[in-house]
């Protein structure tokens, strides 16, 4: 008869994995680069699922997950051994990925700022039935990209990540877009 074994059934949610969790931190702890590997090959796409439910970006989440291990290495003697370990690097990628939240939401908020005094202008000088010819002629003077970024805000009601998925660029390209060529408006419709 032929001896071939059935593949392990075990789950993402069996244990096994993480006993070994407390004694690679301990080995980070003394700078064991085996170690760090080790335990980015047991926890790394575990640590991804955390970041991505928070983050719902891929690319971002990668981002805070390399950084979360750079933490990690430089700072795994802050582990007690008193919890859980993988609770722990839990808890410190979820931490991490509130924070790059918060951040987002605080430079959404800080270009807003910036915007809105711009968009006031602009309504307040040309914006009205009267106008609509030259803030239609100043538009058409726009590059492409920043006219179709502001077109697609500020007319279509598209948030900078939709943006970023539709045009496909990266978001501080389409906000840099949107501030240069309100800028240009400005400059247009006070001539």
């Amino acid at each position: 008869m032929n001896s071939i074994q059935e593949p392990s059934l075990k789950t993402a949610t069996d244990t096994d994995w993480s006993v070994e969790l407390s004694p690679l931190l301990r080995r980070i702890v003394d700078q064991d680069r085996a170690a760090l590997k080790r335990l980015y090959d047991l926890t790394g796409a575990r640590l991804m699922g955390v970041a991505m439910r928070i983050l719902q970006d891929e690319g971002e989440a990668a981002d805070l997950l390399q950084e979360v291990y750079m933490k990690l290495w430089r700072q795994a003697s802050q582990y007690s051994g008193a919890g859980s370990a993988w609770g722990w690097l839990c808890v410190l990628t979820r931490n991490a990925a509130l924070d790059k939240l918060k951040s987002r939401q605080r430079k959404r908020e800080d270009l807003m700022d910036d915007v809105e005094p711009l968009m006031a202008d602009l309504a307040g000088e040309g914006c009205g039935l009267a106008d609509q010819e030259g803030m239609r002629q100043c538009l058409e003077k726009l590059n492409e990209e920043p006219r179709k970024a502001i077109l697609l805000s500020y007319i279509h009601g598209y948030s900078h990540g939709e943006l970023e998925t539709r045009l496909e660029r990266p978001l501080g390209t389409i906000k840099a877009w949107i501030r240069r060529g309100l800028q240009e408006l400005k400059q247009c419709l006070e001539a």
